[in-house]
């Protein structure tokens, strides 16, 4: 799974960086658009509800990437990263049938597409989604509840609004959907939604 997510974002920084290739390096002086390498962090809340769990914790991440400006306002990012979701205690209900742990944990790695729409110098709006490499453990939400284990090639898609404080450093509002969960009748099932903060530094 690992190869198939290493394979998919170099294929994808290639059909972006195809038609970049014939731009200039850096954006028109009289562009808002950001072009160049980037770092970010964000740490927030994220929430499940669905099944034996429906709870909420701390969640945080961890991406980079680099930016091509397309247009004097929009961006467009090829990143990966790595997210943390959250350990979750289950329903009671759930809970009493089950030997040992049953909290849930949910975390994996991002490889994916950022599209950002400045507004002006200072705000600016963006999309973004793409594959997520899920890693959890909890109990599957069927007749007989069981504790599983599972990792599974799985999407997210998010949104966001940010303010640049400089020319290097922003900070960001985020809503973003993990689609963390298994696979067949009696699965675990840890779609996550999550609401973080986020600083980014532009090299």
């Amino acid at each position: 799974m690992k190869k198939t997510v290493l394979a998919l974002t170099l294929a994808a920084a290639g059909l972006v960086a195809v038609p970049a290739a014939f731009a200039q390096d850096q954006a028109p002086a009289t562009s808002n658009a950001q072009q160049g390498w980037y770092v970010s962090a964000d740490a927030g809340y994220a929430n499940v509800s669905k099944g034996p769990y429906d709870d909420g914790k701390f969640a945080g991440g961890v991406k980079g990437g680099y930016r091509f400006a397309i247009n004097p306002e929009t961006s467009l990012g090829v990143e990966v990263g790595y997210q943390y979701l959250g350990r979750l205690s289950a329903q009671s209900q759930y809970a009493d049938q089950i030997a040992g742990n049953s909290k849930s944990k949910l975390r994996g790695s991002t490889a994916g597409l950022d599209l950002r729409y400045s507004f002006n110098p200072n705000w600016y709006g963006e999309l973004r989604g793409g594959l997520f490499y899920a890693q959890g453990e909890g109990i599957t939400n069927g007749a007989n509840p069981q504790f599983r284990q599972f990792d599974r090639t799985k999407y997210y898609a998010g949104a966001g609004v940010g303010y640049n404080l400089s020319q290097n450093w922003s900070v960001g509002l985020n809503y973003d959907y993990y689609a963390g969960s298994d696979n067949g009748e009696q699965r675990v099932e840890l779609a996550t939604s999550k609401y973080s903060l986020s600083a980014e530094y532009r090299f």
